[in-house]
């Protein structure tokens, strides 16, 4: 796969206020020749075409994002059904359906100028990011565990010593439940 190279524009050198009022004339729909001239009115030269090229990227960068945070959302919702499932999970999901997706979506010439070191790379980093998280979530289980052992034998002991009555009954009690 080929890196993309960074894209440049005469708008990415503008002062930060003319940048950015330049930015929310694009979002609410000013043409083309309204932005230049509202450019050129500030002492700098650019074509039409220019600034249609970063309005192009802009709002491409803008749908990109309206699509990441539909898909967060997706997954909030995805692991709120699922009690066992957390955000972690749901977001790993989803990477590895998107990465399963463009592979089956490629055509033979995309499959050529594939770099298959980089997929395998990519590929063993989401495979190690899955088992660091599940290795987590064993450390974090065996410490609540364990937590939580401590917990009932202060609490077995004590009653055991202060209330010898209540805790044969609490005892029974657990015992039947583990059957």
């Amino acid at each position: 796969m080929r890196k993309k190279n960074r894209k440049h524009s005469i708008i990415d050198s503008l002062p930060s206020d003319l940048h950015e009022a330049v930015d929310e004339m694009i979002k609410t729909n000013f043409t083309y020749h309204e932005i230049v001239e509202y450019i050129r009115r500030n002492g700098i030269e650019i074509s039409v075409s220019s600034v249609q090229r970063y309005a192009s990227n802009l709002n491409a960068t803008l749908e990109s994002l309206r699509l990441a945070q539909e898909n967060f959302r997706a997954v909030m919702e995805e692991t709120e059904k699922y009690k066992n499932l957390d955000v972690t999970d749901g977001i790993l999901r989803l990477l590895s359906n998107q990465v399963f997706q463009a592979i089956n979506h490629l055509s033979e010439e995309q499959v050529q100028e594939i770099d298959f070191e980089t997929l395998m790379k990519n590929a063993v980093a989401l495979t190690r990011a899955v088992a660091y998280k599940k290795k987590i979530d064993i450390n974090s289980q065996s410490i609540l565990e364990n937590g939580a052992d401590q917990f009932q034998s202060f609490i077995f002991e004590a009653m055991a010593e202060e209330e010898p009555e209540l805790y044969r009954h609490v005892k029974k009690f657990v015992k039947e439940k583990q059957q």
